[in-house]
C-alpha cells in the first residue's frame, strides 16, 4: 500500500519543463544558484500587464470556431478595448491576450485547444509578437507563418510536427522557439537565417544531426534525440551559454564543445561517453556540468582547472578515483558522485569549503574523508548504501547540516556528538545494524523527518519525546514489542510507520496524536482491532493487514476522515461489515491471500453484504484472493468507483448492475469462473484496462465490439503476447514436473540441444531435476525465437510425441485448448 509522504523537507530546486530532467538524481536536492530555474514553460520576461483577456467558451475548438472568435476580437479597435473593463476569464475557458490602449505588443494564446490546423486569421495580425500553440495536435505549420514578421516568441512544444516549413526563415525577429516533444527529423536549411534567435528548444524529437551553427543562440536544448556527433561549425556559436544534449547517442565527448568560450551550463547525461578530452579545461566560464549516467572511467586532471564550477553531477558512471586536484574547485556548491565505484575519497575534497551538497550514495566507501568536518557550509550529506561501519564524531562540526542520509550501511551506533548538528531536519538511518534508538537524535529539536526502518531496535527511549516538531517517522522492520506511549507526545506527527514489528496493543493516550493522518501497522501481532485507534478522528490512511484480527468494533465509525483502509490477510470468518459505516472511505482492501487457517486451509471470504453501497465515496475496491462466488447487486451504486480488483475468486457471473459503474477505468477479474459477460458492458465508456485471463469465456466480447469501445479491446489484444507467454510458461512447468531423470538426456536430444550443454546441465549438482529441465527448455525457446507462439507449442507437442510421453502430450494439448478459450 502506498501513501503520500508529507513534505516535511520542502525542496527549493525547480526546473523548467523545457529542460531535460535526466541530469537529476532520483531525488531532488536543494541547490542555491544565481541562476534559479523557472517552473514555467513560458520564457521569462513575457509581461501580462496591460493586456485584455478574452475567454474561449470551451476547452477544445476546431479552426473554424477559433477563426470566428478571432474575427470578432480583431474587429474591435484597440482604443475601444482600452476603454472597456477587463472581463474575468471563465473557469473552463482558455484565454488569449490582447493589448490595451495603443500598445502594439500582442500575445495570442491558443495552447491546449486540440488544434489540428492553425486558424488563418492569426496571419491578419502581423504585429503579433508572442504566439503560444503548445499542447495541440498540429502536424504542420501553415505556410503563411512567414507573414508574422514581428513574432519574437513561438511556442510549439507537444504537437505532432514532422517538419518546419522553409517560410519560417522570414521570422527574422524571432528570439525564442520551442518545438520540443514533436517528431522533427531535421531543420530546413533556411533555418540558419534566423539571426536573432536566442533560445531554441528541440528536446525529444527524432533528429540525428544538428547541421549548422546559429551564432546568436544563448540557449540550445537538444535532449532526447538521436545525435551521435556535432558539427565543427558550432565553434562559431560564441554566445552560447546553456547547452543540453542529454539522452542522445554520443559515445565520444564532442570536442567542439570545449571551444564555446561563454558556456555556463552544459548537460550531456544519459549517453555512452567513456572519457573527457583534455581540452575540457578551455571551458573557463563553466558553472554547471552534468554528465550523469554515462560510462566514465576517470576524470582527466585538466578537468579540475574549471575553477568556476559550482554544480557538478557525475552520478551513475564507473569512476573509482577522484583526483587530489579536486581541491582546485573552490567554488563548488553541489557535487553528486553517487552510483559509482568509489572505495575511498581523497581528503583534498574537504578543501572545497563552499560545498553545500555532497551526494555519494551507492558506492563502496568504508569511511568518509578524515577532514570532512572542514566542510562547514555543508547542508546535505547523502552516503546511503555504502559500507560504513562507523561515523566519525567530528561530524558534529557540520553546524549547517540540515539533511543526513546514511541508510543501507553497517552502522552499529551513532556518535552522541551528532546532537551538535542542531539544524538537521531530515535524518535517514534505515537499514543499518542499530540495536538501540540513537540518543543523539533526541537533541535534534528541528528534526521533522526520521527514518530508522530495518534495524534491530527493541525499545524507545523516553528522550524521543523531546523531538517536538517531528512530522514523519518510520520504524518499520524493527523488533518493537509495544506501541510506545512516547510516540503519543508527537502532536505534529503526520506519518507513522510501525509495520513489521511485534506490536499487539495501542495505548489510550494515542488520542493525543491530533495531526496523525497515515498509520501503518501491518505485519504485527494484533489479535483484535485496537479500539484506541478509533479516537484518531483526523486519520486518513490505516493499514492493519497481516495481523490476526477476527472482528472490527463498531467504534471504527468514529474515524470520520478515513479514506484508505487495508484489513487484508487477517482472520475474518465473514466480511467485516462494520467498515460500511465509514462513509468517507475512498479505498478499501480486503484481500485474503493469507487469511484464517482451518485444518490447514485458508478460510476466505465467500460473500459481500449488499450494504457495500453505503461506501458512497469509494473509488478503489480490492477483494482479490477470496472465495467469492458472486458480487452484490448493490456494487452498481458505487458511482465513483474507478478501480475494481476481484481476481482469484470463484465468481461465475457478474451482476447486471456492474454496467452502471460509469467511472470505472480498471477492472481485474482474472482467475475466476466467468463464462460470459453481462450485456451492456459497452456502457463503461471510461474503461481503459481490463483483465479476464484465467476464465472460461466461450463467446467474444460482443458488447464491447458493438459499442465500439476500441481502446479497451486494443489494450486486451495488445496483451495477447503476455498471455501467450504465461501459457507457455505453464506448459514448461507441467513438462518439468513430469520428465523422469532417466529420460532427461533423450528429451534434451529431441530438443536438439548441443551435447556440451546437455552434459553441463547433467553435471550441475546445484540444480534439481525440474530446474535442469526448465533451463533446457529456456535454451530451446531462445533458439526458436523466429517461431510464432502457435508454432512453438506445436513443435513442443511433436517433441513430446517423439519421446513417447503420451500422457504428458495430452496435458500440454489441454493447456493449448484452454489458452484458446481464454483468448475467446
Amino acid at each position: 500500500m502506498s501513501h503520500e509522504v508529507p513534505k516535511a523537507d520542502q525542496e527549493s530546486h525547480k526546473m523548467t519543463e523545457n529542460e531535460s530532467k535526466s541530469d537529476l538524481p532520483a531525488e531532488k536536492h536543494e541547490y542555491e544558484s544565481s541562476a534559479e530555474r523557472n517552473v514555467s514553460t513560458v520564457p521569462q520576461g513575457i509581461p501580462e500587464a496591460g493586456v485584455r483577456k478574452l475567454s474561449f467558451t470551451s476547452d477544445t475548438k476546431d479552426a473554424e470556431e477559433l477563426n470566428q472568435e478571432l474575427s470578432e476580437a480583431f474587429s474591435a479597435r484597440p482604443d475601444t478595448l482600452s476603454s472597456a473593463e477587463n472581463p474575468e476569464s471563465t473557469e473552463k475557458g482558455s484565454t488569449f491576450l490582447m493589448p490595451e490602449g495603443k500598445d502594439d505588443n500582442f500575445t495570442l494564446r491558443l495552447n491546449d485547444k486540440g488544434l489540428q490546423d492553425m486558424p488563418v486569421l492569426i496571419f491578419e495580425c502581423q504585429k503579433l509578437k508572442r504566439l503560444f500553440l503548445h499542447n495541440n495536435e498540429l502536424r504542420t505549420l501553415h505556410l503563411n507563418v512567414g507573414l508574422l514578421t514581428n513574432l519574437e516568441i513561438l511556442l510549439l512544444e507537444r504537437n505532432r510536427l514532422t517538419c518546419l516549413p522553409p517560410e519560417i526563415t522570414f521570422l527574422r525577429k524571432l528570439k525564442v522557439l520551442n518545438v520540443s516533444h514533436n517528431q522533427l527529423l531535421n531543420l530546413p536549411k533556411e533555418f540558419s537565417k534566423l539571426v536573432n534567435l536566442q533560445e531554441l528548444f528541440l528536446n525529444h524529437n527524432n533528429m540525428d544531426e544538428f547541421p549548422f551553427a546559429l551564432r546568436s543562440l544563448e540557449t540550445l536544448e537538444l535532449a532526447g534525440n538521436k545525435l551521435k556527433t556535432l558539427p565543427d561549425a558550432m565553434v562559431d556559436m560564441e554566445k552560447l551559454k546553456v547547452f543540453n544534449i542529454d539522452s542522445n547517442h554520443f559515445s565520444i565527448f564532442p570536442r567542439v564543445l570545449c571551444y564555446l568560450p561563454n558556456l555556463v551550463k552544459l548537460s550531456i547525461c544519459q549517453n555512452s561517453i567513456q572519457s573527457l578530452p583534455k581540452d575540457i579545461k578551455e571551458l573557463k566560464k563553466l558553472e554547471e556540468f552534468s554528465i550523469s549516467n554515462n560510462k566514465l572511467i576517470f576524470l582527466p586532471v585538466q578537468f579540475f582547472q574549471l575553477t568556476k564550477l559550482k554544480d557538478f553531477r557525475v552520478d551513475d558512471n564507473k569512476l573509482e578515483y577522484l583526483s587530489d586536484k579536486v581541491e582546485n574547485l573552490r567554488e563548488l556548491r553541489f557535487l553528486n558522485l553517487a552510483k559509482n565505484l568509489f572505495k575511498s575519497l581523497t581528503d583534498n575534497l574537504c578543501n572545497c569549503t563552499m560545498l553545500k551538497h555532497l551526494i555519494i550514495h551507492d558506492n563502496q566507501l568504508t569511511q568518509l574523508p578524515a577532514n570532512i568536518h572542514r566542510l562547514r557550509n555543508l547542508k546535505e550529506l547523502s552516503v546511503s548504501r555504502n559500507q560504513l561501519d562507523s561515523l566519525d564524531e567530528r561530524v558534529s562540526h557540520l553546524k549547517n547540516l540540515s539533511k543526513i542520509e546514511l541508510s543501507g550501511n553497517a552502522l552499529t551506533y551513532v556518535p552522541v556528538e551528532l546532537k551538535d548538528c542542531i539544524r538537521i531536519t531530515k535524518a535517514d538511518l534505515s537499514y543499518n545494524k542499530l540495536s538501540q534508538f540513537p540518543n543523539a537524535l533526541c537533541a535534534l529539536f528541528d528534526l521533522k523527518y526520521l527514518k530508522l526502518s530495518g534495524n534491530s531496535i527493541s525499545e524507545i527511549i523516553p528522550g524521543i519525546s523531546d523531538i517536538k516538531d517531528l512530522e514523519h517517522l518510520e520504524l518499520n522492520k524493527n523488533k518493537l514489542s509495544s506501541f510506545s506511549a512516547c510516540f503519543c507526545s508527537f502532536t505534529k506527527l503526520v506519518y507513522l510507520d510501525l509495520s513489521e514489528n511485534e506490536i499487539n496493543s495501542i495505548p489510550a493516550v494515542v488520542s493525543e496524536m491530533k495531526s496523525l493522518q497515515v498509520l501503518l501497522l501491518h505485519h504485527n501481532k494484533f489479535d483484535s482491532f485496537p479500539e484506541e485507534l478509533c479516537t484518531l478522528k483526523f486519520l486518513k490512511a490505516l493499514d492493519m493487514s497481516n495481523n490476526q484480527i477476527k472482528t472490527i468494533p463498531l467504534k471504527i465509525s468514529n474515524l470520520e476522515a478515513i479514506k484508505d483502509l487495508n484489513v487484508s490477510d487477517n482472520q475474518f470468518a465473514s466480511f467485516p461489515s462494520e467498515v460500511f459505516h465509514l462513509s468517507s472511505l475512498e479505498k478499501l482492501t480486503v484481500s485474503q491471500m493469507n487469511g484464517l487457517k482451518v485444518r490447514g486451509h485458508f478460510l476466505q471470504l465467500t460473500q459481500i453484504p449488499e450494504e457495500l453501497s453505503k461506501l458512497v465515496c469509494l473509488r478503489e475496491l480490492d477483494i482479490s484472493h477470496n472465495a467469492l462466488k458472486e458480487m452484490p447487486e448493490s456494487i452498481g451504486e458505487l458511482e465513483y468507483l474507478v478501480h475494481l480488483i476481484a481476481n482469484n475468486n470463484d465468481i461465475s457471473q457478474l451482476p447486471k448492475s456492474i454496467t452502471s459503474l460509469r467511472n470505472l477505468q480498471h477492472l481485474d477479474l482474472s482467475e475466476n469462473r466467468l463464462k460470459s459477460l453481462p450485456a451492456g458492458l459497452h456502457h463503461l465508456h471510461m474503461l481503459k484496462d481490463i483483465n479476464f485471463d484465467g476464465n472460461s469465456l466461450s463467446e467474444p466480447l460482443q458488447d464491447l465490439c458493438r459499442g465500439k469501445q476500441l481502446y479497451p479491446i486494443l489494450c486486451y489484444l495488445e496483451s495477447a503476447n503476455e498471455r501467450d507467454e504465461k501459457i507457455l510458461r505453464k506448459m514448461i512447468e507441467v513438462i518439468a514436473d513430469n520428465v523422469a531423470s532417466e529420460n532427461f538426456e533423450f528429451f534434451c536430444q529431441k530438443l536438439q540441444l548441443r551435447q556440451a550443454d546437455i552434459k553441463s546441465l547433467e553435471n550441475t549438482r546445484a540444480l534439481m531435476l525440474k530446474e535442469k529441465i526448465i533451463k533446457a527448455l529456456d535454451v530451446w525457446i531462445s533458439e526458436n525465437q523466429d517461431l510464432t507462439y502457435a508454432e512453438m507449442v506445436d513443435k513442443l507437442i511433436r517433441i513430446l510425441v517423439m519421446t513417447g510421453m503420451y500422457d504428458l502430450t495430452n496435458e500440454v494439448k489441454a493447456l493449448k485448448l484452454y489458452s484458446q478459450m481464454v483468448k475467446f
